[in-house]
């Protein structure tokens, strides 16, 4: 989904803690007694293999530490979750837990289990493994990315074996949405992994050297074969505990093969000779270069809509700057002005990101969150047109003067500074350019300063050596708590005062309450009205100016059946088991 410099952490914590006494209230179905699960509407046909492209390879086959976008598709297909989101309806749905009860008082949570699951190498599935996994991301020791998410005031989670298929998780206090938690937390083979755990870091374990016979999981495909810099193929598990209408066992595909391709416009090549089945995370350019193809009627271009991506302008409000050259500190007290920060939005013409950059594949922005969370988005924000006038009454009232067609501070300063963006992104590079030309209008002077990604990460997160920068970030989930990192002052995501133990202003101290309030709410209306006052106040703050989503774009075989495109993670290969070819 993001070929742009995006961060995709955990957004959310929670845990859960043993308690006895709560009596429960079924919210889902009851058991069932068959032991797959069958989808009463898919009739597909069975065979044929599938071609992928990724622009990279992954770097790890353990689900515990993927974090690339690589590593996450293919470990999304190897494995399987208790509950799951249904990408098409945002609803949690049964997956390895055919039901799962919750307690009147909202701080219990029941799972069943699926009977007569197995591994991907034969071995049943039972309330061991899911303990095991549990155990795994909450031990110190192993450091697992997981594990703060599975926190909540420092607590551990403690899960429960009530019996071979049934587990239990008590929580301290209710959780909004807490059921969403569980998809894509994978379960892991305790049988595989137990010993190699007690003598292993998790950095060792299911490397890409690992043989495909040691590893195993839950999902439609296993490991078949890995050639170093040129493909990675997955083979269907036969084991696999999904069904279509008549009855037959999924995946429909017999093989999955997963090629490396280094770029965008490589892989728009290879999609177009016919040497990829499926491309995902389109740019604007390549997506109305396949649909001006001659063979355009034997592909399927596909516009999903806005994404959870968005794209901003990032100010650098960082404290630990002193070290920097005075023009550092005199920018900052620039960015540090709300009225500075509300003039240069006033300035942003968006629609032209949006038809210039995009090619009006993407949709304007207010706030942070995107079309693809409604209905969270605070209906009373909608984008503002630009208003010069508006924004130098701002600059004015902060003691900005502007004259002739140069903006100065009221210590008689010009006013400039630069904007920072990947070299390797054409989109990014030219949102610097269109932002820079708009400020002009204000009398300021913004110069972009391409730069190389991995020299652009390090300014942004660690040496926090840079002015302004245009990137891209993503929401976790369509739910608020997705975006816990974002707003909360001490969160993986919080890039406008990172690494701060406490919050560095009244507003931000606001946001970490009323983002810890509606995490533990349960009613609908009253978290949507915590979080409205949330994007209220971003939107008078503006700690960055959040600019457009762009729309997932992607392309596919005309005659494959089942790709749609989804925002939530693996994309345009979520329900893989279910894809098959028409002819």
């Amino acid at each position: 989904m993001k070929a742009p410099f995006v961060f995709d952490f955990p957004a959310c914590r929670f845990a859960l803690v043993l308690s006895f006494a709560a009596a429960v209230l079924t919210l889902a179905v009851r058991p069932s007694s068959s032991q797959a699960l069958r989808n009463p509407s898919l009739q597909g046909k069975l065979g044929g293999s599938l071609h992928v492209s990724l622009r990279s390879e992954p770097r790890t086959l353990n689900p515990v530490l993927a974090s690339d976008i690589a590593s996450r598709t293919i470990t999304s297909a190897l494995n399987a979750d208790l509950l799951h989101i249904n990408r098409a309806t945002d609803q949690v749905e049964p997956a390895l837990a055919v039901s799962w009860q919750v307690s009147h008082n909202g701080e219990s949570y029941t799972l069943h289990l699926r009977q007569g699951v197995r591994f991907s190498d034969g071995v049943p599935f039972t309330a061991d493994d899911v303990v095991f996994s549990f155990n795994v991301y909450l031990d110190p020791r192993l450091n697992a990315p997981q594990r703060d998410l599975l926190l909540i005031d420092g607590e551990p989670i403690r899960v429960t074996r009530l019996g071979p298929s049934l587990v239990r998780f008590d929580l301290p206090h209710p959780y909004a949405a807490a059921a969403r938690l569980f998809d894509g937390i994978t379960i892991l083979p305790r049988h595989l992994l137990e010993s190699q755990i007690e003598t292993n870091s998790l950095s060792s374990l299911w490397t890409l050297v690992t043989p495909p016979a040691q590893i195993a999981g839950l999902g439609p495909f296993r490991l078949k074969s890995y050639a170093p810099g040129q493909s990675m193929i997955l083979e269907r598990n036969p084991y696999f505990w999904k069904q279509d209408a008549t009855g037959r066992n999924l995946p429909y595909l017999d093989e999955v093969e997963f090629s490396f391709v280094p770029n965008q416009d490589a892989e728009a090549l290879h999609f177009a000779a016919g040497q990829v089945d499926l491309i995902s995370r389109l740019t604007a350019d390549s997506y109305a270069s396949l649909q001006a193809l001659p063979s355009a009627q034997t592909i399927r271009p596909i516009d999903g809509g806005p994404g959870l991506e968005f794209d901003l302008l990032l100010f650098n409000l960082n404290a630990n700057v002193a070290a920097r050259p005075p023009q550092a500190a005199l920018t900052q007290q620039w960015f540090h002005s709300q009225a500075f920060r509300q003039a240069l939005s006033l300035a942003v013409h968006r629609d032209s990101i949006v038809h210039l950059v995009y090619q009006d594949h993407a949709v304007p922005l207010v706030t942070p969150v995107t079309p693809a969370s409604q209905p969270w988005a605070n209906p009373a924000l909608k984008p503002t047109e630009p208003d010069i006038p508006r924004a130098l009454h701002l600059l004015a009232s902060a003691g900005f003067s502007l004259r002739g067609n140069t903006l100065y501070d009221g210590q008689g300063n010009r006013v400039h500074f630069t904007i920072l963006a990947s070299s390797s992104n054409r989109a990014q590079s030219g949102i610097a350019t269109l932002l820079a030309h708009d400020f002009t209008a204000l009398g300021v002077d913004a110069q972009v300063v391409p730069i190389e990604f991995r020299s652009f990460l390090q300014r942004i997160t660690q040496s926090h050596d840079f002015d302004t920068a245009v990137m891209a970030l993503s929401a976790g989930d369509t739910d608020p708590n997705g975006d816990m990192s974002l707003w909360l002052s001490n969160g993986n995501l919080h890039l406008w005062n990172q690494g701060e133990s406490r919050p560095a202003t009244a507003w931000q101290a606001e946001v970490d309450r009323l983002m810890n309030e509606q995490l533990s709410v349960t009613n609908v209306q009253q978290r949507r009205i915590l979080y409205n006052r949330v994007q209220t106040i971003y939107a008078a703050e503006l700690p960055f100016l959040s600019l457009v989503s762009p729309h997932m774009l992607a392309a596919v075989r005309a005659s494959l059946a089942g790709p749609a495109p989804t925002p939530l993670d693996p994309g345009m290969l979520d329900n893989l088991a279910n894809f098959y070819w028409q002819r």
